[in-house]
């Protein structure tokens, strides 16, 4: 088996390139994503809508009106929001017939200010900081709602207000969710006035008076972790402070681990290289048993009182077991073996539902990076409610991918399990043809009174995108098929939880005009056993000390599958220790398999999107994940780019190809983190970098499409490309539209391709900015990873060793490792 390695030819780069689609083709393709708002409003304001926005103009000064009055803190001003919910994407560009910029428009006109950004950002909530333009939106309400029949609203001083669905004022009510009376965070909102300053400083002062302990950060200045308040102290807080933007329970998915099992000795021990990866576990702490004893770090975080290394509910444990041991311990029975990671444990919770302190975690985080060097972490804990179906990034996982880009580290997040209790009733005690696999996870219009299939969507902060979310197989890595209430071990298990996003739905009474397929939670999914049946769980490590099920137990969720796939990132970081956490992440996507939709019946009839809003990427593969055969290589390519510039890897190919008869296969991931844009559905990714084949030519050429005249093929007409392959991702009205920032893609070279390439092709890859943040990032240089494994699909005799002639023919560096020749023999 042979390494990988970093490509290094010669690369040039170009700082612009034609922002046309089709490049150098006979048509020009026109912006079919930058939508219209003109297009779909009438020009005449419909009754309907008059009598629309007089209910919500009534409803809103009265709720004004009555925040006012339930007041008790003077401060010299205040901080209202309004929330208007558009029918199209409210942006910061010329739209339509309007030609003016709604951003400025709104600000200009009215003095409202945009603080957040939802549903794909068509509603935006305001804060309304010129009250004097303020009576001017109230006096255009007052004008349409008191027009006569057939008034047009086109060309008119109101005409902004006809862009309006609904709106509504931000009072006590709407900052609080789902709250109990243990442990709340209370998200801020980010305004430019000094009152802000003044109401935060009170609040501690308030927070400190009443002997509220909470947790505060300067790394994190918009959270605020408080523990026990009683819920009296929560609404003099919302009614008080309109710098409160939100206050949200804190406390995890309860913890179910169900053990069973037979009451054995552990009968193996674990040997420990020196220098392998270290995972930061954030659990419930990690027991010092016998076989992880010599791989739990003495250095460890505690946020109990209690100790890092007493584990109450087990449940940190069997994670712990899980990266160390990997999927190694299911495949054979040994006596030895050897640990993928050593482990450091931050203890976040004592009992297996407690509260998260989101602030402290994220600074300890930061801080085992720093101190210990620790870049891989597992969190097999979720906050438990369901994210609803195209709901923006939650604060915590917008804290989770700023900490990811700016410490490169990678958090791996199970997505939440449907409760155990919950799904036995729905499919055992009240069964139900809409509770059945696979309509359990997607049925909207179903007609169970006790079943609302977006409560199978995944959890906070799964949704993070600089980080990795895990899903669950119902397997449970046994030889034989053991699952028992999915249809199958293949299947994604009936308690995972599948992608919040639905672009199949109305957003404000419109279609959403936009499709991503790499864009998708959860990443991966890797086995984590079935529920219900001891057999269906996967075996996991438990104390020798506890009263019953001593040693081992069996188990199942997206809590066994998470460490699972860490275990595969630790191996990883002990082959390649240098690469970047991205590369690590686009090594997974790399090799991420998942069987065809074809051979899963219960999926045959239902849309593609529902299962690949359950599986991702699909399973790690460890085969080839870290080693090539000889009859494949696996290039990396960690680079940086500007913001409108394309770049071009060329790769040299054997000449041996072309008498082969061989085809060729390029696997191609590309990851990247960024610095999130708070608040910001559709900028919250602000930057796009896509990737593509091209021939090899000059950069001009790629970058400015020069085709030959009068082609009469597609390769001809786009002047670098190769036959139709498709860019990753494209780059066509970026700021009306989600990207991703990790992609793959699959190129395959015919025989009879090879002609056309002269030997040799290039990696292009190109990076823009949404306009309403190109300043920020235009003179910054962005990292990206990208994985290119080329395989030879050997369908004769000809082939030869592709791993050795491609080393022979192209420059290359090798790749440290830190390890050891007979551990890595061993992996």
């Amino acid at each position: 088996m042979n390494r990988h390695v970093f490509l290094n030819n010669d690369k040039s780069d170009s700082p612009k390139f034609n922002r046309q689609r089709n490049v150098g083709g006979d048509k020009k393709v026109q912006n079919e994503n930058i939508e219209s708002v003109e297009s779909n409003e009438p020009k005449i304001i419909q009754e309907f809508q008059k009598e629309r926005l007089r209910s919500f103009n009534a409803v809103f000064f009265s709720k004004r009106k009555s925040r006012n009055e339930n007041r008790t803190i003077e401060f010299p001003s205040y901080i209202d929001l309004i929330k208007i919910k558009f029918y199209n994407i409210f942006n910061n560009e010329a739209s339509g017939n309007y030609k003016l910029k709604l951003k400025e428009e709104f600000y200009r006109r009215y003095g409202l200010f945009p603080i957040e950004y939802k549903d794909f950002n068509k509603t935006v909530v305001f804060e309304i900081v010129d009250n004097n333009l303020f009576e001017v939106f109230k006096r255009h309400l007052k004008i349409i709602i008191e027009s006569s029949n057939g008034t047009s609203y086109q060309n008119k001083e109101y005409s902004l207000i006809a862009l309006i669905y609904e709106f509504e004022f931000i009072d006590t009510k709407a900052r609080l969710d789902n709250l109990n009376e243990e442990n709340v965070m209370i998200n801020l909102i980010s305004s430019s006035k000094k009152v802000y300053n003044l109401q935060k400083d009170t609040l501690f002062g308030f927070l400190s008076e009443n002997n509220l302990i909470f947790s505060y950060s300067e790394n994190s200045p918009d959270i605020i972790e408080i523990k026990d308040i009683p819920w009296n102290n929560t609404e003099f807080i919302a009614d008080n402070f309109d710098i409160v933007q939100g206050i949200v329970s804190s406390r995890v998915e309860k913890i179910r681990p169900g053990y069973l099992g037979p009451i054995r000795e552990y009968g193996f021990e674990v040997e420990v290289e020196e220098n392998i990866t270290i995972v930061g576990v954030i659990d419930t702490g990690v027991e010092k048993i016998e076989p992880l004893r010599s791989i739990i770090l003495e250095e460890s975080i505690d946020h109990t009182a209690s100790t890092a290394f007493w584990d109450e509910v087990g449940h940190g444990t069997l994670v712990a077991g899980l990266v160390a041991l990997g999927d190694d311990f299911y495949k054979d029975v040994k006596s030895k073996y050897y640990s993928k990671a050593k482990i450091f444990v931050i203890k976040v919770l004592q009992q297996d539902n407690d509260s998260l302190d989101i602030p402290r975690l994220l600074a300890d985080i930061r801080f085992a990076k720093r101190q210990y060097g620790i870049r891989i972490f597992n969190m097999s804990l979720v906050i438990p409610n369901a994210k609803k179906y195209n709901e923006t990034y939650s604060q915590f996982a917008y804290e989770l991918d700023k900490l990811a880009f700016e410490e490169d580290l990678l958090v791996f997040i199970s997505v939440g399990n449907f409760n155990d209790i919950g799904l036995k009733e729905l499919v055992i005690e009240e069964p139900h043809l809409d509770h059945e696999y696979p309509d359990f996870f997607y049925k909207l219009n179903s007609s169970t009174d006790i079943h609302k299939c977006e409560n199978t969507n995944i959890c906070v902060p799964s949704e993070s995108l600089n980080n990795i979310s895990v899903g669950a197989l119902a397997g449970n890595l046994e030889k034989n098929d053991c699952s028992d209430v999915t249809p199958n071990a293949l299947y994604p298990a009936y308690y995972s939880r599948k992608f919040h996003y639905d672009l199949s739905q109305k957003i404000n009474t419109q279609k959403i005009k936009q499709k991503n397929k790499h864009l998708n939670k959860p990443d991966f999914v890797f086995e984590g056993g079935d529920l219900f049946d001891e057999k269906a769980g996967i075996e996991i490590l438990r104390s020798a000390f506890v009263s019953r099920d001593k040693f081992f137990g069996k188990t199942c969720g997206t809590s066994l599958a998470t460490p699972l796939v860490t275990s595969y990132a630790a191996e990883i970081l002990n082959s390649y220790p240098k690469l970047r956490t991205q590369t690590v992440k686009a090594l997974l996507v790399n090799s991420a398999k998942y069987v065809t939709k074809s051979k899963l019946p219960h999926f045959k009839n239902k849309p593609d999107s529902l299962l690949k809003s359950l599986i991702g990427f699909g399973k790690p593969s460890k085969e080839e994940l870290i080693l090539n055969y000889d009859n494949s290589i696996t290039f990396i390519i960690e680079d940086n780019i500007n913001v409108g510039e394309i770049m071009k890897i060329p790769i040299e190919l054997p000449k041996y190809l072309k008498k082969s008869g061989n085809k060729l296969q390029f696997d191609i991931s590309l990851c990247f983190s960024f610095m999130p844009i708070k608040d910001n559905q559709l900028d919250y990714l602000p930057l796009h970098i896509s990737f593509n084949i091209v021939q090899n030519k000059d950069i001009e050429d790629i970058a400015f499409g020069v085709a030959k005249k009068n082609a009469d093929t597609p390769q001809e007409k786009v002047a670098y490309g190769i036959k139709n392959f498709p860019w990753s991702e494209d780059h066509f009205g970026i700021d009306t539209r989600l990207i991703s920032n990790a992609q793959f893609m699959t190129y395959k070279l015919q025989p009879n391709d090879y002609d056309k390439i002269d030997d040799s092709l290039a990696i292009a890859v190109r990076c823009l900015a949404k306009k309403e943040h190109f300043e920020k990032f235009k003179n910054s240089s962005h990292p990206f990873s990208i994985v290119i494994k080329i395989t030879e699909i050997l369908s004769n005799e000809n082939g030869s060793n592709l791993y050795s002639e491609m080393l022979e023919i192209n420059n290359f560096l090798e790749i440290d490792s830190n390890l050891n020749t007979e551990l890595e023999a061993e992996n």
